[in-house]
C-alpha cells in the first residue's frame, strides 16, 4: 500500500459517510455529493443514478415517524490504478409507522472511480444479509440476499 493507495482509500471512506449522513438528514445534497454524476444505483426495486436515488429517498425519510440511522463498517477496498472495488458493511434501522424499528444488516458492494480529482460511487448494488421481525412492513424482496461462499452476491468480484 503506497500513499496514493491511502489517500484514495480516504477519500472513498469520506464518499461512504457523506451517503450515510445525507440519508440520516434527510440531505439530498450530501447523498447524490457521494456519486458520479451518471453513476447506478440498485437499491432493491430502485434503479437509476444516485441523484435519482436521492430525490426518491428523501421526500420517504421526510413521511417516516423518526429518525433512522446508517452505520458503515468493515470498509475494504481493492484499488487499481482510477478504480476501485469497496464492500461497506452496514447496520440500518428504520422507524415503522406501526411502533417499534427496523434493524437491517448488509452490505454496499460499491465501484468507485477517481474524477476530476474526486473518488466517488459509480456503481452501487445492495445486499441484505439480515433482518428483524419489524423489517415484515418493509418490502425487501428486490434486494438480493447475501450467503456463504459462491452463494454471495459479492463472489468472486472483491477478495
Amino acid at each position: 500500500m503506497d500513499l496514493d493507495d491511502v489517500i484514495a482509500e480516504l477519500s472513498i471512506r469520506r464518499a461512504i459517510y457523506r451517503y450515510c449522513r445525507g440519508v440520516d438528514r434527510g440531505d439530498g445534497t450530501m447523498i447524490a455529493s457521494a456519486y458520479h454524476d451518471d453513476a447506478e444505483e440498485n437499491h432493491g426495486a430502485f434503479h437509476g443514478t444516485g441523484r435519482e436515488f436521492a430525490d426518491f429517498l428523501v421526500p420517504a425519510m421526510d413521511a417516516a415517524p423518526e429518525i433512522g440511522g446508517h452505520h458503515v463498517t468493515n470498509i475494504l477496498v481493492q484499488r487499481d490504478g482510477d478504480e476501485a472495488k469497496v464492500e461497506s458493511y452496514f447496520i440500518a434501522f428504520h422507524a415503522q409507522d406501526e411502533g417499534g424499528r427496523a434493524f437491517v444488516t448488509g452490505r454496499y458492494l460499491d465501484r468507485f472511480t477517481l474524477r476530476g480529482g474526486e473518488w466517488k460511487i459509480q456503481q452501487r448494488r445492495v445486499v441484505i444479509d439480515a433482518d428483524s421481525p419489524a423489517t415484515k412492513s418493509m418490502d425487501l424482496s428486490d434486494y438480493p440476499r447475501g450467503g456463504r461462499r459462491e452463494a454471495d452476491p459479492s463472489h468472486g468480484w472483491i477478495s
